[in-house]
């Protein structure tokens, strides 16, 4: 394999014996080195195989915007799971959506902020051994980032490693893609004034947010206490996304007879303020460059 691209001094494109793109990872693949240069293979610690161009655009970003610290932890520690478990096989998307989901809940803990898992009773039920990757996760991550995170932590890793199962039969999967289109009809319509980046990180995040949301309706949770506090913090500095918020309620009411709780409430409106946020800031930039 041969450089044909360099990202950053741990990250190359490069392409395979198929000529497919490819995107490696390694420390310091990239350094002093240059296009045409050979790939030392004794630094390769990961090579990501993207489905087409903007699949490896979409990877690029998670990669580049990700500290090290968390990308060699999750390798790491997924690495040392599927080693243990040899029956246990993972698509190489589980590197980038746990990195991003830590990278997320080490910053929200150090600013105070920590958030209920209303599917936990569930998830230690169902998945019982990726609940226990979850546990032991959270305590190797407490541990070095020098953090205390709830248990509600393992069960959001759990669900992470549920959906890099390969193999995994699901037969939701059209209800999900059919919910998922209809918070973004909504989303669209109420912020008509505002032209979403679809390939950006941030949607891309919202849009994972939101298959997560149709699993929990399928799966009929049950309702915990909530922390209304918490929820009246996020509802005042997202007041604009809270707005289409209850209307996303009022969709899943009718359609579904689905109440939201003010968890997936205080999350989807999260989401939706940030793309809101990022994509005027892309708009006045834009302008302000014409």
């Amino acid at each position: 394999m041969r450089i044909s691209k360099i990202l950053n001094n741990n990250l190359v494109l490069s392409r395979n014996e198929k000529n497919e793109e490819i995107i490696v990872k390694g420390l310091g693949i990239g350094f002093h080195a240059k296009r045409g240069d050979k790939i030392e293979e004794s630094l390769i610690e990961k090579i990501f195989y993207p489905e087409n161009h903007q699949n490896s655009i979409q990877i690029q970003q998670y990669l580049l915007s990700i500290p090290e610290e968390y990308l060699n932890f999750v390798q790491k520690f997924v690495d040392r799971v599927k080693e243990k478990e040899q029956d246990l096989h993972l698509n190489n998307s589980i590197y980038l959506s746990l990195s991003d989901h830590l990278m997320g809940t080490v910053d929200r803990f150090r600013n105070g902020i920590s958030l209920k898992n209303v599917l936990l009773l569930d998830i230690q039920q169902l998945y019982k051994k990726e609940y226990a990757y979850g546990l032991k996760m959270i305590d190797d991550i407490n541990q070095t980032f020098q953090v205390q995170l709830p248990v509600d932590e393992a069960g959001f890793i759990a669900l992470h490693f549920v959906n890099a199962e390969e193999g995994q039969q699901n037969n939701d999967n059209y209800q999900i893609a059919l919910i998922v289109n209809q918070v973004q009809e909504i989303v669209k319509n109420y912020f008509s004034d505002i032209t979403f980046n679809e390939s950006s990180l941030y949607y891309q995040r919202f849009l994972t947010h939101l298959k997560y949301f149709a699993q929990r309706y399928l799966h009929k949770e049950l309702q915990y206490d909530e922390d209304e506090t918490l929820f009246q913090i996020i509802q005042e500095q997202c007041r604009e996304a809270y707005g289409c918020v209850k209307l996303i309620y009022l969709m899943m009411e009718e359609k579904y007879h689905y109440a939201l709780s003010k968890e997936e409430m205080m999350y989807l409106s999260i989401h939706i303020q940030t793309n809101v946020d990022k994509s005027r800031a892309a708009a006045k930039k834009a302008d302000k460059n014409n």
